[in-house]
């Protein structure tokens, strides 16, 4: 795959985060709105998560695949590939609302574990971003040396 095809995947990822990253903004204030008017607070772990993790984190993958997306001469990218970077978006937005489903579960049946382990795919989304991140950052410096 040529860089120009390899940078067009990694840049329709980083739209997706974005359009992604977009739908919890709205979500996350119409929530909290929603929460004012009412005077009932007890969805704050669920609107913090879907400003924080969804809009914040999301946007920060995106910008940070767009960033790759700019250097992506295959032949200094190695190890960043469009299909890590998808299985990572994947992972994102499988762990996210399966955490915010888990966390309005009932606790005493034991199906508060649920919002656990999407939280632990959440978490496995960003190291592989981390790896990502770092190795492109990796082939920066090797490219100006």
């Amino acid at each position: 795959m040529s860089g120009t095809a390899v940078g067009e995947v990694f840049r329709r990822i980083a739209r997706r985060y974005f359009r992604v990253a977009l739908f919890y903004l709205a979500l996350g204030l119409l929530l909290g709105a929603g929460m004012l008017w009412f005077g009932n607070d007890n969805f704050q772990f669920l609107h913090s998560h879907m400003l924080l993790v969804g809009t914040g984190l999301f946007a920060a993958y995106g910008a940070g695949l767009w960033w790759i997306a700019g250097r992506s001469d295959a032949s200094l990218l190695r190890g960043v590939t469009p299909a890590l970077a998808t299985a990572q978006f994947t992972l994102a937005n499988v762990g996210l609302p399966g955490m915010l489903a888990g966390s309005v579960l009932p606790v005493g049946l034991g199906l508060d574990r649920i919002g656990v382990l999407f939280g632990f795919i959440e978490a496995a989304a960003g190291v592989l971003f981390a790896m990502l991140l770092a190795r492109a950052l990796k082939a920066a410096g090797a490219r100006r040396a």
